[in-house]
């Protein structure tokens, strides 16, 4: 499919998602779904025209929907939903680390949940999502980091798993080390998605934009440049465009108008 037909597709769902909110029918897989769509249409703008001010935008939109789903629900204890909103499942925290936006980063950090869940969540993915916040600091490393990192590669049980690595990476400052735990990531991602569109059981939306643009990829190496550690112009899946700087500011899409 053509990405920027597809952007105009998500464009109108994201309407239609919008206005359910703004109806009262929210959960917390809504807003979810939601941030997926603005990630993707962002990328999907990016893919058909270069324009990268849009594919910023969309980021900036996921992540400020779980933001304000999070702020929303220390009001209305009815969106407490421990499965959407465990920490494992933080992508938007993706999208605001892709920006590099450190603020935006913390706000969603710190209303996130910080407990494990046990049988909602893959452990090693909880300690991820924990360990990229901290890791915002160049100050605190390894040291710092030992305990979540023991944890997290305790819960693996041996399993490769290519985050642990990234991380590892990027506490201790090791850029070979970061560079080949990225590139592990980066093909895991393009395997995945090859697997999707030669069963043609995946997602369209995603086959045309995020197969094409790793936003996880981007976020690690934007925390890697915020760390001091260097990095190249450009990765597989991970266009120049993409780490350019993103607008000053941007202004907040309201998913709820009271």
């Amino acid at each position: 499919m053509d990405p920027g037909f597809v952007s105009l597709q998500l464009e109108q769902l994201i309407d239609l998602r919008l206005e359910a909110l703004r109806q009262g029918n929210a959960k917390p897989r809504h807003v979810l779904d939601l941030s997926r769509m603005f990630r993707r249409m962002g990328c999907g703008t990016l893919l058909a025209g270069g324009d990268t001010r849009f594919f910023f935008q969309g980021l900036f939109f996921a992540a400020d929907a779980y933001l304000q789903l999070l702020e929303r629900k220390e009001r209305d204890p009815s969106l407490a939903d421990p499965y959407d909103l465990a920490r494992g499942r933080a992508e938007p925290l993706l999208d605001a680390l892709a920006l590099g936006d450190a603020e935006l980063v913390r706000r969603i950090d710190a209303r996130a949940l910080t407990q494990y869940r046990e049988g909602m969540e893959y452990e090693e993915d909880f300690w991820f999502f924990m360990l990229l916040p901290r890791l915002l600091d160049p100050s605190i490393g390894e040291p710092e980091t030992r305990e979540e990192l023991r944890q997290m590669h305790e819960a693996l049980q041996g399993i490769v798993y290519p985050r642990y690595d990234a991380v590892v990476a990027l506490a201790r400052g090791d850029r070979e080390g970061f560079e080949a735990a990225l590139e592990a990531l980066i093909q895991a991602w393009a395997s995945q998605f090859e697997r999707d569109a030669e069963s043609e059981r995946g997602n369209p939306y995603a086959l045309a934009t995020e197969a094409e643009i790793f936003v996880e990829g981007l976020a690690l190496v934007r925390l890697a440049r915020i760390r001091g550690m260097p990095t190249r112009e450009e990765y597989r899946l991970i266009p120049a465009a993409t780490l350019t700087a993103p607008p000053a500011e941007q202004l907040r899409e309201p998913l709820w108008k009271d």
